[in-house]
């Protein structure tokens, strides 16, 4: 997962989507009482499904159509600003502050969904290797702030041959290196990432996994390692606009002197309206190269 924020913004983004494609797929009857019967037996819990993580996190695949049921291309667009701040030692002897303000843009056209998150990030603590937000970091000593690494993805949705089958989403994720190496803020090396993200719903309760592979860029004069990522977690529906979820999330070390990056990010997300979402979390760091703590909020807009 990239990031806590991320886990958070797949479980809004896939709630929308599952929503509209029951619409569509079950038509309205003379009283309307069809489409509202059947978002309170399959939407209600399956909202949950979405969180990844990350994620990433949280998968929701849509049933089938049949020739009958065929609606139009189903398209999305959502905008969502988030801001993510999170502290910790990361083995050293001083605290390293990183504040992280992703902008995102995303899009649906039908089972795929391409991201676009242009990060302002600012780090305050000494120089050295961390594990940021998405991936590693070589940061100077001092404070340094600016544009962030650009994160490009796209993600295509299974659909299931049976209903006892799990969701499942193929993403791929690039990082462009959009970030100034001299002023700390990157390591001006591009990463690819392929992840898996699989979930399945019992009732309001939803468990998720996530299973994926980086290849990590190494700047000049360092040799920096590919890295598994995997998650676990699972979310749960309280009431029709409220979920509330955890995920535990491990990213194995890119550095030979570090430790995989173990955390733990509870979180709430609260559907305001049929255009406006909301989401908190927090972050518990359980190893020298995650943040002891952290922080975030998610508002996401859909046109």
């Amino acid at each position: 997962m990239g990031g806590p924020g991320r886990c958070v913004r797949r479980t809004q983004e896939l709630q929308a989507r599952l929503l509209d494609e029951m619409t569509a797929q079950l038509g309205v009857g003379d009283d309307g009482r069809e489409i509202e019967d059947a978002l309170l037996r399959e939407v209600n819990p399956r909202p949950a499904a979405i969180l990844l993580v990350c994620w990433s996190l949280g998968i929701v695949v849509l049933p089938a159509r049949t020739a009958a049921q065929e609606q139009p291309l189903h398209t999305r667009l959502k905008l969502g600003l988030g801001y993510d701040f999170t502290t910790g030692t990361y083995g050293s002897s001083e605290r390293t502050d990183i504040s992280y303000l992703p902008l995102t843009v995303h899009g649906e056209v039908d089972l795929w969904t391409l991201k676009l998150v242009v990060p302002y990030i600012r780090i305050d603590g000494p120089g050295g290797f961390i594990d940021g937000p998405n991936g590693p970091i070589a940061t100077e000593s001092g404070v340094s702030e600016g544009l962030g690494d650009i994160i490009a993805s796209g993600t295509y949705t299974l659909l299931p041959l049976a209903s006892w089958m799990p969701f499942i989403d193929l993403i791929v994720r690039i990082k462009f290196p959009a970030a100034d190496e001299s002023k700390g803020l990157g390591t001006g090396e591009f990463d690819y990432t392929l992840e898996t993200e699989i979930a399945h719903t019992f009732g309001k309760l939803t468990p998720l996994a996530s299973l994926g592979y980086r290849f990590v860029g190494s700047p000049s004069g360092t040799n920096l390692n590919d890295v598994v990522l995997a998650s676990a977690g699972g979310v749960y529906q309280v009431i029709d606009p409220l979920s509330l979820g955890v995920v535990f999330d491990y990213r194995q070390a890119a550095a030979r002197s570090s430790d995989g990056r173990r955390e733990l990010v509870p979180f709430a997300t609260w559907t305001v309206s049929p255009h406006w979402t909301t989401s908190l979390y927090t972050v518990v760091g359980f190893s020298n190269a995650s943040p002891d703590a952290g922080v975030g909020a998610q508002l996401s807009y859909t046109l």
